[in-house]
């Protein structure tokens, strides 16, 4: 009796075989279409795959099936995805695995000490004294001796020519080396050449003067003594050591501004590299969490494409009367299967 219902509602409606849950909506893999016979049992049954290719066929024509038995299975192409979910699995590990870009910071730059000047400082001072005071001496023992007077009258004329000498030469180096800069204003070299002419104008004064000390000093009568000879010297050895002071004290300064600036440079190479190294590390992470991502959505698609194959079973036992290539859309075929049920 409870036979009878069953093939009474087979036969009112075809039968489709279950498939897993899936996210996406995909046909099912085998359909099965019932033609009842006069005795009202089922005794052919046409059951619709899809597969890959024939090996995933499980049958021939005119095999013996039981109820429940493998007609049909993907398993080269379950293989297949198998085996590139476990390479990707295999990636994933081996990036998980590898060590994570660290940040590398050089390590900190020794800050310079504090300049000190002391030392050239007092020495400038010791060097104006010494010279202040042999200048004195000098000054006093020329002022005393009109004969003496004169001489030096001489001599700083002289020391003015050359000094005003000096100057004229240093302007017209100025001069040939302003006109060698390209896109110099006229109005530059206009101003250094009247600068050229005070100078030289000042120089011919200079020379005009010492003519007239020499002039002067022809009249009167030479000498000079020992002591003031001395006193000179000594005015000349005290200006010695104070440029040697002022010397010493400027290249000290140097010497510091070049540290500072060393320091500073120093300083901004280290950030420059700590910011790079900030940047790579970044883009490092950045792209292994790219690379993690792709991988992750693979495998979650490898699942969906695995849970998409299934088995199919024969409903019935029987035997495979006809096997029927329908059609092919791309890599599917279309195929029928005739079960003549016992």
């Amino acid at each position: 009796m409870i036979r009878s219902i069953l093939l009474a509602v087979l036969l009112t409606a075809p039968i489709a075989l279950a498939q897993p849950t899936s996210t996406t909506n995909k046909a099912p893999e085998a359909e099965i279409n019932l033609t009842p016979s006069k005795s009202a049992t089922p005794k052919r049954l046409k059951i619709n795959l899809s597969i890959a290719n024939t090996n995933d066929l499980k049958v021939r024509e005119g095999d013996k099936v039981t109820r429940g038995q493998v007609i049909a299975d993907r398993d080269g192409e379950r293989s297949r995805l198998n085996r590139e979910r476990r390479e990707t699995l295999l990636s994933i590990a081996k990036i998980e695995q590898s060590p994570v870009p660290q940040l590398r910071i050089s390590p900190p730059i020794r800050e310079i000490p504090l300049a000190s000047f002391a030392i050239e400082e007092a020495a400038i001072q010791q060097a104006e004294l010494k010279f202040s005071q042999s200048q004195r001496n000098y000054q006093s023992a020329l002022s005393n001796d009109p004969f003496i007077t004169a001489r030096a009258n001489v001599d700083f004329a002289k020391a003015a020519i050359e000094q005003a000498y000096r100057e004229v030469e240093l302007q017209q180096k100025k001069i040939e080396a302003i006109a060698q800069v390209k896109g110099i204003p006229p109005e530059m070299l206009e101003h250094e050449t009247e600068k050229l002419k005070e100078v030289r104008s000042n120089w011919e004064k200079r020379q005009a003067e010492y003519k007239f000390r020499e002039a002067e000093y022809k009249q009167v009568q030479q000498g000079r003594t020992e002591s003031i000879s001395a006193l000179k010297e000594a005015v000349e050895s005290a200006r010695a050591e104070l440029e040697i002071a002022q010397a010493r004290l400027r290249a000290a300064k140097e010497s510091q501004n070049q540290r500072e600036y060393e320091y500073q440079i120093a300083i901004a190479r280290r950030n420059e590299e700590a910011n790079q190294s900030a940047i790579t590390v970044s883009q490092q992470n950045l792209d292994r969490e790219f690379k993690l991502t792709q991988l992750k959505e693979r495998i979650s698609s490898i699942d969906d494409r695995l849970s998409s194959i299934a088995v199919v079973r024969s409903p019935f036992a029987g035997s495979i009367k006809r096997i029927k290539i329908e059609s092919q859309s791309d890599n599917t075929l279309k195929v029928t299967i005739s079960l003549i049920t016992n």
